[in-house]
């Protein structure tokens, strides 16, 4: 059911989403809802446009200041018109981002993650691997790559090789504190289509169910 503002209703504009984001909530951040967005740009051409210049209508005309809505609305638009899929990004490729609350702090979660089984559990078994930028690491589950950035104890981003996909894609791994426990999330990006991003969806859904197996088991011992 489309939400027309004449019509007032607000039950159809929570159903309407694009990008992830509400009737409501655009229209709370931007003074526009979904309806009245979709028509000024197509009022102006944008179904024909690539993603750089339908940010540049919401930016110029649209008026929009924020970067970051200003991203979220292209999103959304090219969501609606049917330019994008859900999961794909504006350079054409697909990503998927995985996220988990483990028991136990961050700075303890990190050290799973970047030593021992823990590593294993989603790097794979590499010898020797030292998370410093630059640094190239090989499994023998055939996973390949180069540390590309790292903020000890929160973040490391790679890219990543795998016999399972069609090219290399790039991951970043983030550990942040959560009211004494840690938000451990797997961001993948540059999948080259709907299926890899399904299945990388799950192998990273497996991966944290595991790490939680792990730290589990760590507590009972």
């Amino acid at each position: 059911m489309a939400y027309s503002l004449a019509a007032g209703s607000a039950m159809a504009s929570n159903e309407q989403r694009y990008g992830g984001l509400s009737a409501e909530a655009v229209a709370r951040a931007t003074g526009r809802d979904w309806d009245a967005w979709l028509e000024f740009l197509d009022g102006l051409g944008a179904r024909e446009m690539d993603h750089k210049q339908i940010v540049a209508l919401i930016a110029g005309p649209g008026g929009l200041s924020s970067g970051w809505w200003q991203q979220s609305v292209a999103v959304g638009y090219e969501q609606a018109r049917g330019l994008r899929v859900v999961g794909q990004t504006s350079a054409g490729g697909f990503q998927i981002g995985v996220q988990m609350t483990l028991p136990v702090p961050a700075e303890e979660a990190w050290d799973l993650l970047t030593e021992g089984p823990g590593l294993g559990v989603w790097l794979g078994t590499a010898d020797g691997i030292e998370f410093r930028k630059g640094e190239r690491y090989r499994t023998l589950e055939g996973v390949s790559g180069e540390v590309r950035s790292l903020v000890p104890g929160e973040r490391v981003r790679l890219t990543w090789s795998s016999p399972a996909l069609a090219h290399p894609s790039t991951l970043q791994v983030t550990v942040l504190p959560s009211g004494g426990k840690a938000s451990v999330r797997f961001h993948q990006e540059r999948l080259s289509s709907l299926e890899e991003r399904e299945r990388m969806r799950d192998h990273w859904g497996d991966v944290l169910k595991e790490l939680s197996q792990l730290v589990l088991s760590r507590c009972r011992a």
